[in-house]
């Protein structure tokens, strides 16, 4: 019983270990951008109930936009609905 444990314990961890570094960094990079873009979102008062079926690519978009001083709060607010419409 205790080897069964300790093959498991060290299965678990090999499993967990085997993703590239690179691959954890991107995913915890993606993950904060999310969140950031997340709580931009929430401060606007948009919905962001279907945040996590965007893409990277849609997520960097909305940072684009919601980061820009050359849009007013309006013009910021139509942008992001119409991309989040498209989803």
């Amino acid at each position: 019983m205790h080897r069964t444990f300790i093959a498991l314990a060290f299965a678990a961890t090999a499993a967990t270990t085997s993703l590239p570094t690179s691959a954890i960094a991107m995913e915890n990079e993606y993950n904060m951008l999310t969140g950031a873009v997340y709580n931009s979102l929430r401060q606007f008062g948009v919905e962001t109930d279907n945040i996590d079926q965007l893409t990277l690519q849609e997520i960097a978009e909305l940072r684009t936009i919601l980061s820009g001083d050359s849009m007013s709060e309006e013009q910021k607010r139509v942008r992001i609905r119409a991309l989040l419409e498209d989803n």
